[in-house]
């Protein structure tokens, strides 16, 4: 794995294995949600955001037009309220309103899953809390996946969502593997709260860089097509004396970047998984 060795104000490579190491083939099973998994805003807008954590980005539906006096003519849009915020899960919102008023017919609420390298991915199983009652009229979740733009299948996929608000159904997908692009629809507000993805390709060979900043820090930093690599440290190079280094990544452009004090002692650091 990548070793990079740090010293008081200067950060330097070590050995001849420093910068460049290739992992062994072996899928990368992540599994959503925990505290651990931080979530990046990469766009926003009325009726969607997108977010980016672990590898993943989650295109989630907002119904950002909606006020509150809305029935009786013109206001100022404030959106309505999400009960279910990351790390707990991801929501949807079906999309009542629009620039000029409630629509005709309300939009479905829906969640778009993708790599941020684009790369097809597993989706093995999730749970999902339904935000209002459907048991009257009846709900299925539809999932959709693409590969290379196409739709997967002629239909979506239906999973039963009738119920009354808070009712979670959760659901294994054997047959939701190799695809680009999972959507996942339902007619009324609903919440991801657990699923498992896995990324059957081969982790690339990753190249751990450091720099100084001009406050005498210390900036580590890797590629964000590297998914699911964390930072680690040692005073030696030991294997078993690796520890996690720092707080969890932040994304800057192409990078995933955590920024370290520097100390009177050395460190060594790696890429694992």
């Amino acid at each position: 794995m990548p070793l990079m060795k740090r010293q008081t104000r200067l950060a330097v490579a070590t050995g001849a294995c420093a910068l460049l190491c290739a992992q062994p083939a072996q899928a990368v099973t992540t599994v959503f949600f925990n505290a651990a998994q931080t979530a990046t805003v990469v766009s926003t807008n009325m009726a969607s955001t997108t977010v980016s954590s672990t590898g993943y980005l989650f295109n989630y539906s907002l119904d950002n037009w909606w006020y509150p006096t809305i029935s009786l003519g013109p206001g100022t849009p404030t959106g309505r309220f999400s009960s279910v915020n990351w790390p707990n899960g991801v929501q949807a919102q079906t999309i009542t309103a629009g620039p000029t008023g409630l629509l005709t017919s309300q939009i479905s609420a829906s969640i778009t899953i993708k790599r941020v390298d684009g790369l097809p991915f597993d989706l093995t199983s999730f749970t999902a809390k339904i935000l209002g009652n459907t048991a009257g009229a009846g709900a299925s979740f539809e999932i959709m996946p693409q590969l290379n733009g196409q739709d997967g299948f002629a239909n979506p996929l239906t999973f039963d969502a009738t119920g009354y608000a808070g009712n979670t159904f959760s659901y294994n997908t054997p047959t939701l593997t190799g695809f680009e692009t999972y959507n996942i629809s339902l007619w009324m507000d609903f919440a991801l709260t657990g699923l498992t993805l896995i990324d059957p390709s081969a982790p690339l060979p990753v190249t751990l860089l450091v720099s100084n900043t001009s406050s005498n820090y210390v900036r580590l930093y890797w590629p964000t097509q590297a998914v699911n690599y964390f930072l680690q440290s040692s005073p030696d190079l030991a294997p078993g004396h690796f520890t996690n280094a720092g707080s969890a990544p932040l994304t800057e452009g192409g990078n995933q970047v955590v920024i370290l004090p520097t100390t009177n002692s050395h460190l060594f650091f790696r890429l694992a998984q």
